[in-house]
């Protein structure tokens, strides 16, 4: 009954930014549209003899631009209040989701003790009941992980949370992002390391942690054992490059406009964790400090994400570099 109510949860939430995405998308083709229409006829009305210029022309025109600046105004004001909804929406989900969630990782983790999974006695009496407690617990992290990711997404694209960027050591960086995902690369026996960097740059901590450690776990991901993945940076007359180089698998070309959409996961990719929502949240956070965000990559021969962060208080970047 808790896995029901979450997935329902999942289904919902959903088909709820969907359907507002819709909205507001249509919304704002019809406000162009009858922009243009104001446009060219004002266009058309300052063409040709001057007598054809008539007043009542130009009060008609100056009367559908006033009610164009009203209409906009007023569905700015019903975009804002969508957005509450959106807000209520998403804090209501993410509410009623905790606690099933929660409760399915107790119990998994109890059913396993229980079992004696992990001992060598137990899994050779009952092996196929240890593969089973091994699946739950594993299916109980993916669906929280998803939970977590859509609440990060949706709160990113509706403007609930947004990034404050100050000048930050990118060295403070490197050392979160390692923190985070170092005992992670030495498990599956991939050697992650990073560069030494004095350089600074405009973004937010936090959310650029966020970022670069999405790019950073899907390297890991998608590098076999034995493998190797390097982060470093370098100084960019207007920019901070960071680079997640890695040897792994690569991305076919005709991929590279895919990678970033949500929940876009390459044929290739199949049997890897993951829900394909990293890249696209990353390239978000990074556009949102005005960076960007560029992949290069072979397959079989690896790949190479590259970062670009504005320079430490405007300017040029090698003249903030210590």
């Amino acid at each position: 009954m808790m896995g029901s109510a979450a997935l329902a949860g999942i289904v919902s939430f959903a088909a709820a930014g969907l359907l507002w995405y819709m909205y507001f998308y249509q919304k704002e083709k019809k406000l162009l549209q009858r922009l243009y229409d104001i446009i060219e006829q004002a266009e058309h009305a300052g063409v040709g003899d001057e007598e054809k210029v008539s007043e009542e022309k130009v009060s008609m025109i100056e009367d559908k631009f006033r009610r164009f600046v009203n209409n906009s105004l007023m569905e700015n004001e019903n975009n804002r209040r969508q957005k509450q909804v959106i807000q209520g929406l998403i804090s209501d989900i993410s509410h009623q989701t905790l606690t099933p969630i929660a409760n399915l990782k107790l119990y998994a983790e109890l059913l396993q003790e229980a079992v004696g999974y992990g001992t060598k006695e137990d899994a050779a009496v009952n092996p196929e009941l240890a593969e089973i407690t091994a699946t739950l617990c594993g299916q109980t992290e993916k669906l929280d992980f998803l939970i977590q990711s859509l609440v990060r997404l949706s709160r990113m694209e509706t403007g609930l949370i947004g990034v404050h960027p100050q000048t930050a050591d990118i060295q403070s960086l490197f050392d979160t992002v390692h923190c985070e995902y170092g005992k992670k690369a030495a498990e599956k026996g991939i050697s992650l390391t990073f560069g030494e960097s004095g350089l600074k740059a405009f973004f937010d901590m936090k959310w650029t942690g966020e970022a670069l450690g999405n790019i950073v776990d899907n390297a890991v991901k998608y590098t076999q054992s034995g493998g190797k993945v390097c982060v470093s940076a370098q100084a960019y007359p207007f920019f901070v490059r960071i680079d997640v180089a890695d040897n792994g698998i690569g991305i076919a070309a005709a991929d590279f406009h895919r990678i970033f959409t949500r929940f876009y996961r390459s044929l290739s990719a199949d049997d890897q964790p993951g829900v394909g929502i990293g890249l696209y949240l990353a390239r978000e956070i990074v556009q949102a400090q005005r960076g960007y965000i560029r992949v290069a990559s072979k397959e079989g021969e690896g790949t190479v994400f590259s970062v670009f962060l504005p320079p430490a208080d405007g300017g040029s970047v090698k003249d903030k570099v210590n």
